[in-house]
């Protein structure tokens, strides 16, 4: 089984003032939209790092950056799922949007496409 526990890439970002004011226009307003978030991708991953900033319905509103620049992206759920038999009952889909690199979380496992269900 190649399962871990995720270790989360360190990046952060402070979102801008525009940043704040696009999540605040959303039709479904956010609990609390925070205004540092960080990457919620694996260490060593490839390109952007990304957070998600807010969901309305099926959209989920990702922010992603990089050294030089950053912006909100629309995506939906990344649609893996653990394996049955080695799912967290509460958690077994990958909270991550389509087309993430890396390994899919759960936020409380990692696991490689090959053990989707």
């Amino acid at each position: 089984m190649d399962s871990e526990d995720p270790v989360a890439c360190p990046a952060r970002i402070t979102l801008d003032a525009a940043q704040l004011a696009f999540f605040g226009e959303l039709p479904v307003p956010a609990p609390s939209v925070q205004s540092e978030l960080g990457c919620e991708l694996e260490r060593g991953h490839s390109g952007s790092h990304a957070a998600l900033g807010q969901q309305v319905e099926e959209t989920m509103w990702w922010v992603q950056w990089t050294l030089s620049a950053s912006e909100i992206n629309p995506y939906t759920w990344c649609p893996a799922r653990q394996a049955t038999a080695v799912a967290d009952r509460e958690e077994p889909d990958c909270t991550l949007f389509v087309g993430h690199p890396g390994r899919h979380s759960s936020g409380k496992r990692s696991w490689r496409g090959s053990e989707a269900a």
